[in-house]
């Protein structure tokens, strides 16, 4: 249940916030939502925050699974890694 809860948060943060949040790289809308709880709840162990964490990792894995890309990042990840980063 705290998971399906923790996703509903994720959703709706996002369609209320979307346009301010963060596209960072490589890990997106979701993953910047995701990273904001952790640090959020850094140090209690349990609660929402860390089920919306856990939920936006989740979620950013299997957007980056299904299509290559995470939500709110331009092109898709391939393109954005080069250089040296490309050959690691």
């Amino acid at each position: 249940m705290n998971a399906a809860l923790a996703g509903a948060v994720i959703g709706f943060v996002e369609k209320s916030f979307g346009a301010q949040l963060p596209a960072i790289p490589f890990i997106g809308r979701k993953g910047a939502i995701a990273l904001g709880a952790y640090f959020m709840n850094k140090g209690k162990g349990s609660g929402l925050l860390r089920d919306v964490a856990f939920a936006g990792a989740v979620l950013s894995g299997y957007e980056l699974g299904a299509t290559g890309k995470i939500s709110g990042i331009d092109g898709d990840l391939a393109a954005q890694v080069s250089g040296i980063a490309s050959q690691v």
